[in-house]
């Protein structure tokens, strides 16, 4: 979470911090909607990280880079969140991130590009990506803020019942959301804080049978998206992947109000965990990016997970909008 203005740093604790080497997470805050998370002892190259504003206000958040430290073993994550108008603002937030380079089933891979604007299609060095299947990664810029992105296609095992998961995070300083469109449908659409298409840098995850860091065994985990685009009389539908039962399914939705929604996955509910939002666009191709979502809360209820969600326009007004919703219980089983 982030630190707030009487807080300029503090070590996260009471559980809301994890890490893969059992280390302590330290959130500096350096002016106003600026922070510096510090991953202790957990020095590495490559990786991606993912941050979303937590609260529900109409904030959105970026990460402007992200790397080891010059002295000692830390690594370092920047991040920067912005009001609807696109000004800085002090906000929590939550944050992961991973270089993992394995998995035990299903299809892991991530990346960040390097480049606003490439020349053709660019294929990206190892050390900005991963992908389980082993092939490479390559994006090309379709037009001013929209971006097309290829990888192998999924495993035969991965066909069927089982339904992809697209995580995008906006790379940069500056007020920019980015996010994908249909799951399958590999398109990245970025705007400013006024719904204007704009060229950035971006960082995806994007998995079957896998949760938000990469592991495909070990925690409980689903991920599923809520259409609420199409959502009407309080009813609001969706696909969903859940580990803790065979195939498709294990989540129901429902509508709260105007942009704000709740999630609830079978069978994963543990004491803590990690959960993230994206909006995305719809099936058309060239339909425009409409605007962002935030986490609210992720509580557990006996043996589920319940997470709402909240989704805005542009400049803040509250918009029924595609979310794509994760959960992952680690480092619970």
């Amino acid at each position: 979470m982030g630190a707030l203005p009487h807080h300029p740093e503090y070590r996260i604790s009471g559980g809301y911090s994890a890490t893969s080497i059992d280390t302590d997470v330290i959130v500096r805050r350096t002016g106003t909607g600026a922070y510096t998370v510090v991953l202790e002892g957990a020095a590495t190259s490559g990786g991606v990280a993912h941050v979303v504003a937590y609260g529900g206000g109409p904030v959105h958040c970026t990460v402007p880079a992200y790397y080891r430290s010059l002295f000692g073993d830390d690594h370092l994550i920047q991040v920067r969140c912005f009001a609807a108008t696109g000004s800085p603002v002090d906000s929590r937030f939550v944050m992961t991130f991973t270089n993992r380079r394995s998995v035990h089933q299903g299809r892991l891979a991530w990346f960040a590009t390097d480049q606003t604007a490439p020349t053709g299609l660019r294929t990206l060095p190892s050390t900005y990506r991963y992908d389980s299947t082993g092939g490479a990664i390559s994006y090309e810029r379709l037009a001013k803020g929209r971006y097309r992105f290829h990888l192998n296609p999924n495993p035969d095992s991965e066909n069927g019942p089982i339904f992809p998961m697209t995580h995008v995070t906006a790379l940069g300083s500056t007020a920019v959301n980015c996010q994908a469109d249909w799951p399958d449908g590999r398109i990245v659409r970025c705007a400013n804080a006024a719904g204007l298409p704009v060229d950035a840098r971006f960082a995806v995850t994007y998995g079957s049978r896998v949760d938000l860091l990469g592991h495909s065994a070990g925690p409980r985990f689903a991920s599923g998206t809520l259409y609420g685009e199409h959502s009407s009389g309080g009813a609001i539908n969706g696909d969903s992947y859940n580990s803790t039962l065979p195939g498709y399914g294990g989540a129901a939705g429902t509508l709260l109000g105007t942009g704000f929604y709740q999630m609830t996955f079978t069978g994963t509910g543990t004491t803590f965990g990690t959960a993230f939002v994206n909006a995305h666009s719809g099936m058309s191709p060239d339909g425009p990016s409409r605007g962002h979502c935030v986490l609210v809360s992720w509580t557990r209820a006996e043996s589920n997970t319940v997470i709402r969600v909240r989704c805005y326009s542009w400049l803040g007004v509250p918009a029924n909008l595609n979310a794509r919703i994760s959960y992952t219980s680690w480092p619970a089983v």
